[in-house]
């Protein structure tokens, strides 16, 4: 070929390629959206949203809707929802929101829903809260119910997660129950002291004038010392002499006189009123003791003395259930039945939904169920005066940055549990898992922060102090009991 055409055809090739080059458009990428996935307003209360809307490339971008509400407007300038829904409003609505640079568009999904009252809106805050920490700090726990009782006595909930291991996928939901653990001792207390304000039986009485027992030092201890762990009862489920038994299986139902057995057999930890250690069997002793003096059986004794003046429904003592006997609406780990909870007794035997928990602890503790000194009595740091921890009656006690609470921990098969009261705010807090994590205090924590920042309605909450204190208060929880 002459050299002349081969010089053309280069040529010409190469404008070619510089012409298809050209031709060929910049990438373009889309504009970025973002929105909640859940949206709260209230009726009567103008909603206020912006969205944050922005292009890569600085191209103006359109913001269309499917499925907005009428009452909803859309203000570009300033890239805001707002808008004030009626009482017909009340509702959820399901929105498409795309945003469009005239090239590419990108859209996203949310939810809003209108709510009839504050607390409603309270309420979903709570829950839209409790969704994104347990998922930063709790990540893959089984599921988490909270319960909060106001002031006013209003109860909120949230829940996340299923009801565990057989139980078809099933979601949480408010009324799911968990095994509370030694969150019951405080309804033991709540009974005793109840007789306490009947006339019935005196806090400094000594055990054996009510009830016979074979308890070493049973005479010469005193009901304020057991119900403070003062009266130096040995403990039977945190020793391994109760655990390795011979007659130990997983279906075995004790008896309180079995379970004082074992303090018999290992002798008092000290003198009542020498020290502090804690003991469940102590409490199984207060348990027997509130049936000799009612003549109810324990369960009826809860049911009757608590239960029902205090309006819960979603709480059972368990004296029965096994793996053949279940509990209808407990949530489940692979650990539920795997010991018969008479080994607990009137020391952790309960099984409650959260919020009973808190309406419980808003009565008890916010002086609606005993008189006004007996009350009073119940946080007064008798462990602590004794050099052990920092326990009241049936009651465990914190103070941190200026906020006094107190309440009550649980930990048993797997199960977590920790009920909150917070005086200065008249506000209960309960807390309960089906399953263990390494951040779980952590996780109460930031909870218990919330809420009272929240739900305060002094105003007066030290939330600014509440942190800097955060990682002090989260080592006072670490109680397993």
């Amino acid at each position: 070929m002459p050299r002349n055409n081969v010089l053309l055809i280069l040529l010409l090739a190469t404008f070619a390629w510089t012409a298809c080059k050209d031709s060929v458009s910049p990438q373009v990428f889309p504009p970025d959206l973002n929105v909640p996935v859940r949206l709260g307003a209230i009726v009567g209360e103008e909603f206020l949203q912006n969205l944050e809307v922005s292009d890569p490339q600085d191209l103006d971008v359109d913001i269309t809707f499917l499925g907005k509400p009428a009452w909803l407007e859309y203000i570009p300038e300033e890239q805001l929802l707002t808008g004030t829904p009626g009482e017909q409003d009340a509702g959820s609505f399901d929105i498409t929101i795309t945003a469009d640079n005239g090239s590419q568009t990108f859209s996203r999904e949310t939810t809003l829903t209108v709510y009839a009252s504050q607390a409603a809106f309270r309420e979903f805050e709570l829950r839209t809260f409790l969704g994104q920490i347990s998922s930063t700090i709790t990540p893959g726990i089984r599921g988490v119910s909270v319960a909060v009782v106001d002031t006013d006595g209003d109860r909120y909930t949230a829940f996340i997660g299923d009801m565990g291991p057989g139980q078809n996928h099933l979601m949480l939901n408010e009324e799911s129950m968990f095994r509370i653990a030694s969150a019951t001792k405080p309804m033991t207390a709540a009974l005793v002291l109840k007789l306490v304000d009947d006339g019935l039986i005196g806090l400094d009485d000594i055990l054996t004038g009510h009830y016979s027992t074979p308890l070493p030092n049973a005479g010469s201890m005193t009901l304020r010392q057991m119900l403070s762990h003062t009266a130096g009862v040995f403990d039977h489920l945190n020793s391994n002499s109760f655990w390795g038994h011979p007659a130990f299986t997983p279906t075995k139902v004790w008896s309180v006189d079995e379970l004082v057995h074992f303090a018999v057999q290992n002798g008092p930890r000290f003198s009542p009123g020498a020290g502090y250690g804690y003991s469940n069997t102590a409490f199984c002793v207060l348990g027997a003791l509130v049936e000799e003096v009612t003549g109810l059986e324990l369960s009826e004794a809860y049911e009757q003395m608590l239960f029902e003046p205090m309006g819960l429904e979603r709480i059972v003592y368990d004296d029965f259930s096994s793996a053949s006997n279940t509990i209808d609406g407990l949530a489940r780990n692979n650990r539920t039945y795997e010991y018969h909870l008479s080994a607990a007794g009137a020391a952790g035997a309960m099984v409650a939904s959260p919020s009973d928990v808190a309406t419980f602890g808003w009565h008890f503790y916010g002086g609606r169920f005993l008189s006004d000194g007996l009350t009073n009595e119940i946080s007064v740091n008798i462990g602590a005066r004794h050099g052990g921890q920092n326990y009241g009656l049936g009651t465990r006690i914190w103070n941190i940055a200026g906020i006094p609470h107190h309440g009550h921990t649980g930990s048993l098969m797997n199960y977590r549990a920790i009920l909150m009261y917070v005086p200065g705010s008249d506000i209960a807090i309960a807390i309960n898992t089906h399953d263990v994590h390494n951040n779980w205090f952590n996780l109460i924590d930031n909870i218990f922060m919330y809420v009272v920042e929240h739900f305060d309605q002094t105003g007066e909450a030290p939330i600014a102090r509440m942190k800097e204190y955060s990682e002090e208060r989260i080592e006072q929880y670490k109680v397993l009991d």
